[in-house]
């Protein structure tokens, strides 16, 4: 179900769906069942756009929350695209209850972004006149994971990349001998993969209860929408992760940042740490940049986690660096697009 965002109470008209925003949906056959995956599309009303920005949502979140977000790419005549993972969103679930966030490997996401890109982004991606429209990629956190391995799996599909407090490790694991979470993870999937994790539990909202006073964003009015969708959507509800997912998180982080996978990606990337950050860890982040031959760190010490979603004074600078990518990789050096 697609809730019209004007009766939603609490939601400023930015967080409302853009004018032409659509929604769809498709079912791709994966390695254990289908998958069913809803996305929504928005494009600038009377001009070809410059660029199509490709938006990876982070853990337990949803397209909803982007609407703000597609609202600015349009205002820099940028076509928005943004889909939900799997186990998330209204997307299809892995288990019977739908709030538990399972995962059954990051390949399969990376698989469904994938045929994402082939059967939908790119047949819309190319203008008789213009030709080619090339494709920015922008992930926030778990995003940014399952982003990374798509640009490695597929060289030259994304001209540029921007990711969000990227997730490459688990702050929780910092400082454990490498070997040790990948072997506690696989234990505990092997006897438990379906079970929530300790302290993870259905949704009730009390994880978001005080925005801009906890771990997510200091902007209480941007901090707010995640809960707002979801106490007026129940199909966008979802609780914790699994031991399941846990233990492909692991392993995704470990490989991604393997430095023969990192030398290999040769899109220029834009990469952003919270300086406040509680939930991902910042010490991976630095270690996959200094690896990645074309990447730019920043840092904003002041930001939480979702930095997306932060007060003007970070999200501002970030958005300013990521459309300063978008045109120098882009928009700049039309002369450098190769046919998809």
């Amino acid at each position: 179900m697609n809730l019209s965002a004007e009766t939603i109470p609490a939601l400023e008209e930015r967080f409302t769906e853009p004018p032409g925003w659509r929604w769809h949906q498709f079912t791709r056959q994966g390695l254990h069942g289908p998958r069913r995956i809803r996305f929504g599309s928005v494009f600038p009303e009377s001009r070809i756009p410059d660029a199509v920005v490709v938006c990876l949502p982070g853990l337990s979140e949803y397209a909803e929350k982007y609407f703000e977000i597609a609202r600015s790419c349009l205002d820099k005549n940028l076509a928005f695209w943004v889909l939900d993972w799997m186990g998330q969103g209204t997307s299809g679930r892995y288990l019977q209850n739908p709030h538990k966030r399972h995962s059954a490997g990051v390949e399969e996401d990376v698989a469904d972004l994938h045929y994402f890109i082939l059967e939908y982004i790119k047949h819309s991606s190319v203008h008789p006149d213009k030709g080619r429209i090339p494709l920015a990629m922008l992930g926030h956190s778990m995003g940014a994971n399952i982003g990374l391995h798509y640009l490695h799996a597929h060289p030259g599909m994304f001209e540029c990349a921007a990711f969000s407090a990227p997730f490459f490790g688990f702050k929780m694991f910092e400082g454990w001998p490498c070997p040790l979470p990948v072997l506690a993870a696989r234990l505990l999937n092997t006897f438990s993969g379906s079970s929530y994790a300790s302290g993870q539990g259905d949704w009730d909202g009390e994880d978001r209860k005080t925005p801009g006073e906890d771990a997510f964003s200091s902007d209480p009015v941007r901090g707010a929408v995640h809960n707002v969708w979801m106490q007026n959507t129940p199909s966008l509800q979802i609780g914790g992760v699994t031991y399941g997912w846990i233990y492909s998180f692991v392993q995704s982080c470990r490989a991604l940042r393997r430095p023969s996978f990192l030398k290999s990606i040769q899109t220029p990337c834009l990469l952003a740490e919270a300086g406040q950050e509680t939930l991902v860890s910042n010490r991976a982040i630095h270690s996959v940049s200094s690896r990645l031959p074309h990447a730019e760190l920043i840092d904003f010490p002041e930001s939480r986690h979702e930095i997306l979603m932060e007060k003007d004074a970070v999200r501002t600078v970030f958005f300013d660096h990521f459309y300063k990518l978008i045109r120098e990789c882009i928009i700049e050096r039309p002369e450098t697009l190769k046919p998809f």
